[in-house]
């Protein structure tokens, strides 16, 4: 009961966000209509009222007329039902642009039955929130939902967990700074020499992706914008967000379909097992059933066979640290090699593999 009514407290603040996001547009954006600001007036501590009350009611389990809410946060409608088998061309196509996130040599262990919008740190949460909104106002036919960005965000770094999200008064910039692996072609990792002079990542001789959505630092010079003639810091999960928001529109895919989402998923990280487990988090985050986003008409990794004996060594610091499991054929920088789809999965099992550390020395991008 305590955590349904922590996920109603949680949706009532994303419905605050949302209000506020409209009545306080971008700079040059123009004043909004009177009315809109006289709603926001009265709308505002209303729904402020309603987040307290609730949670003094999660304070007192029993207290009467408390509101139960799904597991997962707030049901939405579920998307048009997916087509009964996948469309590989629309994969290779995705195949084609570069990723955004390298691929995962372990995926992450995530507990689906304690996943709930409650548990999204407020800062992350409003960062998933404020990206889908303005990705979607600036290509208003993507359709983004927050909740496909907060998929993303937990499976490549728990919500920023290792740059101290979780921390009381965390104010969404990764300390210390999240790194991947080293992209050196080893222990199922690609292989992607420097690209950003060590300037992103720290390292001067190969990639690592950075920050709470795990880019690669040549996707992020594309798509992670600038600041007054700066390159935006990716640690920061409100940058990081908007352009995870942004390079998931540009595949101009309706993400309002299931379809939609997994080309878009796939683009970002070209993994089967990736998207399974990114839609099948996101739905959770929706109160929805993962199988209405497709997730079991989607195919699972093909697993490279093993070229003599298997490293035990594991990296330093990476998005996947634990809980070996075979390892996923990485795609290299230029999209490589992908795995091939194929219209059924060859296993019904969801993958158990890590979340991203950070550095053991932060190379600050302050």
């Amino acid at each position: 009961m305590r955590r349904a009514l922590r996920s109603l407290r949680r949706q009532l603040e994303i419905v605050l966000l949302e209000l506020v996001q409209r009545v306080l547009r971008l700079p040059g954006r123009g004043r909004q209509p009177r009315w809109l600001v006289a709603a926001a007036a009265l709308l505002v501590p209303v729904v402020a009222a309603g987040a307290v009350l609730v949670q003094r009611a999660s304070a007192h389990p029993g207290a009467a007329g408390a509101v139960a809410a799904p597991a997962g946060g707030q049901a939405e409608p579920a998307p048009p039902t997916p087509a009964a088998t996948i469309d590989p061309a629309l994969f290779a196509a995705a195949a084609k642009r570069p990723a955004a996130a390298p691929a995962l040599a372990r995926l992450p262990q995530v507990d689906l039955n304690g996943l709930s919008v409650a548990g999204i740190p407020k800062a992350a949460l409003a960062a998933y929130v404020t990206g889908a909104r303005m990705a979607d106002r600036e290509d208003q036919s993507c359709h983004l939902r927050w909740w496909l960005l907060a998929g993303i965000g937990l499976v490549e770094s728990g919500h920023g967990h290792d740059g101290g999200s979780t921390e009381p008064k965390w104010n969404g910039i990764a300390k210390p700074p999240i790194f991947g692996p080293e992209l050196d072609g080893k222990h199922g990792f690609a292989a992607i020499k420097d690209t950003d002079q060590g300037k992103l990542d720290g390292d001067k001789k190969w990639d690592r992706a950075v920050g709470p959505m795990q880019f690669l630092p040549s996707t992020w010079v594309s798509w992670g914008g600038t600041n007054h003639g700066k390159t935006r810091n990716p640690q920061d999960i409100r940058a990081a967000a908007l352009a995870a928001a942004r390079y998931l529109c540009a595949g101009s895919a309706d993400l309002s379909r299931a379809q939609g989402m997994q080309t878009a998923v796939y683009s970002y990280n070209h993994s089967f097992d990736y998207v399974r487990l990114v839609l099948t988090v996101a739905a959770r985050y929706a109160g929805i059933d993962p199988n209405s986003l497709g997730v079991d008409k989607l195919p699972h990794d093909k697993k490279a066979k093993p070229a003599g004996k298997t490293a035990s060594s594991k990296p330093t610091s990476s998005a996947s640290t634990s809980n070996p499991q075979p390892a996923s054929p990485a795609p290299s920088s230029s999209g490589g090699s992908t795995p091939t789809p194929t219209p059924t999965p060859t296993s019904t099992s969801q993958p158990i593999l890590p979340l991203p550390t950070p550095s053991g020395t932060p190379f600050g991008i302050h």
